[in-house]
């Protein structure tokens, strides 16, 4: 079966309201103690699977979790061991005759089944009732206990809305209002993980990476910027969730901003795909954009800049500007206001009801890539190495159609793309370089500067009009070859 189920971290001054709002005299309560098993090296772990034996109440029940298509959908598959007055040894023979789970064992353990061990245990007190919404039925469940792992524990603390009948998009406007009335922030780990972390000494997992995304020549452009926005949410909630729970390392950051840059690139530019699209996501996305953009901006010019500033006063300006930026930048992924925004992305990517389209999916994707040419080639007959803001807009054209392209002319068969795509490289590189110098000589002229510390301003001057001239010329050279696609 598939478990559809959202999980969401409650702040401190927030967790008594919550509790009233289930209601203990409506509520059950249960005991769950559980223990996870693993190989030594972890194969499960590493395909987001888990295989738990958890006492529930009186009666032990052994559970398989496997991955599923979103973060809020997984496959799951409980077998009743019954009332046991010891804890059962682990034996999977009990799957012999479900070929679902065989193969996820499979998948997971490969021929290692017989290597698996205890790795960590949970303690949680689950205060739970079902709560009718729309069309769903929804069971939400207030967990409270720890997570234990070699004489060290971890605090758990968190509610659960899990769909037991009902449609998705009815357990996610469910959880709206409680996150808007609890201020809950969206956690996509779930116990195994932080367990296995705590197993291994580790506070986060690795970073999550972009994945290429291939478009289906079969399916309508409804239905393809759905499945894309799938793709890009998977990388971005991972990462989010690292940084909402304060144990972000810089690659989370990294990631989490390029995933947030396709996220908003993808509804600005691919709009038309879909009538259920809200142009007010990509100025939302763009404005939380921004703030990543900030704290990298700042911490590069420290990286390369730092040791030119004479000016001590310009320096700490530096470091106390990058400690607001992160501070901001961690409140504001688990804002009321941005979690509203996953859920309204998880929403829209999720609803499997298409209607008709009036033109096939390649009609849709060559007007994209010829409307962004268009744009391209205004944006370069406009463009002025005298005017600042003009080099801007070109760059902001470049760096669309870089992301852009390799997902529309999926859909081509032209043996020449490669070339094709080296022109566009060429100009986004020299793009981005224009953009960072342009920003970092705009942060330095709002600075009371040292005589001395005008070299820097220079410098960063005269790096910028070599980056722009290489701009204009190398988006010239790409617009010459733009005949080769149709």
């Amino acid at each position: 079966m598939v478990e559809v189920e959202l999980k969401f971290q409650i702040p401190e001054a927030r967790r008594t309201a919550l509790l009233k709002a289930l209601d203990p005299k409506k509520s059950e309560q249960i005991q769950l103690k559980a223990k996870y098993f693993d190989t030594p090296d972890r194969k499960m772990a590493q395909q987001h699977a888990a295989l738990r034996q958890r006492l529930e109440g009186t009666r032990w029940i052994q559970t398989l979790k496997a991955a599923g298509k979103s973060h809020i959908e997984r496959f799951e598959h409980n077998l009743d061991l019954g009332e046991l007055e010891q804890a059962p040894a682990l034996d999977l023979s009990v799957y012999s005759n479900e070929a679902e789970v065989q193969s996820v064992l499979k998948t997971t353990l490969g021929d290692q089944q017989d290597s698996l061990q205890l790795q960590f245990e949970t303690d949680i007190l689950r205060t739970y009732r079902v709560i009718e919404f729309e069309d769903a039925k929804i069971e939400v469940s207030l967990d409270v206990g720890c997570i234990r792992s070699n004489n060290t524990e971890t605090e758990v603390h968190e509610v659960e809305f899990e769909l037991k009948s009902g449609s998705i998009q009815s357990l996610l406007a469910f959880s709206f209002e409680w996150v808007k009335k609890y201020h809950l922030w969206l956690d996509v780990r779930s116990k195994a993980e932080i367990g296995n972390l705590l197993a291994l000494s580790q506070t986060v997992s690795p970073s999550v990476e972009a994945k290429e995304f291939q478009l289906s020549k079969k399916d309508t452009a409804a239905k393809n910027l759905r499945l894309l926005i799938v793709q890009e949410m998977q990388h971005f909630l991972p990462n989010i969730a690292a940084i909402s729970a304060g144990v972000a390392q810089a690659e989370h950051i990294t990631q989490a901003q390029k995933a947030l840059h396709h996220l908003q690139l993808t509804i600005s530019l691919f709009k038309d795909w879909n009538s259920d699209i809200v142009e007010k996501w990509a100025v939302q996305l763009g404005a939380f954009k921004q703030q990543f953009e900030q704290l990298h901006h700042f911490e590069h010019m420290q990286n390369t800049l730092g040791g030119f500033l004479q000016n001590p006063t310009t320096s700490e300006n530096l470091t106390k500007d990058i400690l607001y930026a992160k501070e901001k930048l961690g409140n504001l992924v688990k804002s009321t206001q941005n979690v509203h925004h996953y859920l309204e992305l998880l929403m829209f990517s999720l609803k499997v009801d298409e209607a008709p389209q009036q033109h096939d999916f390649k009609w849709y994707a060559q007007t994209t890539l010829q409307n962004q040419y268009k744009a391209l080639q205004e944006a370069l007959n406009d463009a002025d190495i005298n005017n600042f803001e003009s080099l801007d807009v070109l760059s902001q054209r470049i760096q669309e159609l870089k992301f852009s392209f390799p997902i529309l002319t999926s859909i081509y068969d032209v043996k020449n793309l490669q070339k094709y795509s080296k022109a566009l490289n060429d100009a986004q590189v020299a793009a981005q370089e224009y953009q960072v110098l342009s920003s970092s000589a705009q942060y330095i002229q709002q600075t009371e500067l040292e005589a001395s510390d005008w070299f820097v301003l220079g410098w960063l001057t005269a790096k910028q009009e070599v980056y722009a001239d290489k701009l204009l010329e190398a988006t010239e050279q790409f617009l010459v070859s733009r005949k080769l696609i149709k």
